[in-house]
């Protein structure tokens, strides 16, 4: 049972550890508390500009319209010192490269056991070798398991 879990557990996190980087991505570059400030500052100017008519108070409109774009720069900047290339590459395909390799890993060391005993009365003659190997007869190997579970997570979009 703990090798039926673990299988198909971490074939299904490898698949998908794409979502799961974008959503750490997500909690790592979540707005701090000075970009929340900068961007109910800037919304507080924006209707206070909308409220103004440009033609008739364009020194206070284009006053307000400066102070706009000093903001718009400093949340720039904050979203480029957040948007780290590295990070998102890594988290994406590290997540993967390690998944892969403990499941490389758990494959070679429980080769030897059965994941399912499928029940004697059921015939699986023409691929029976192929899933069992190289266990005996009428058992699922780990690595024939973890293929299955494999494919069927990458049929499940997210």
């Amino acid at each position: 049972m703990f090798l039926l879990v673990l299988s198909t557990t971490l074939s299904f996190i490898s698949v998908h550890s794409s979502f799961l980087g974008k959503q750490v991505l997500k909690w790592i570059n979540r707005p701090s508390e000075k970009e929340n400030k900068l961007t109910t500052e800037k919304s507080k100017l924006k209707l206070e500009q909308d409220q103004l008519n440009m033609t008739d108070n364009f020194a206070k409109y284009s006053k307000i319209q400066r102070r706009i774009n000093i903001i718009d720069k400093e949340l720039l900047e904050y979203r480029n010192e957040k948007s780290n290339i590295t990070l998102q590459l890594s988290l994406t395909y590290g997540l993967k490269f390690v998944l892969g390799i403990c499941l490389a890993a758990l494959s070679i060391y429980y080769r030897y056991s059965p994941v399912l005993k499928v029940h004697s009365s059921v015939d699986l003659t023409p691929f029976n070798h192929l899933i069992s190997y190289p266990n005996e007869s009428n058992q699922v190997s780990f690595h024939f398991w973890v293929l299955c579970c494999s494919s069927i997570a990458r049929l499940i979009k997210f």
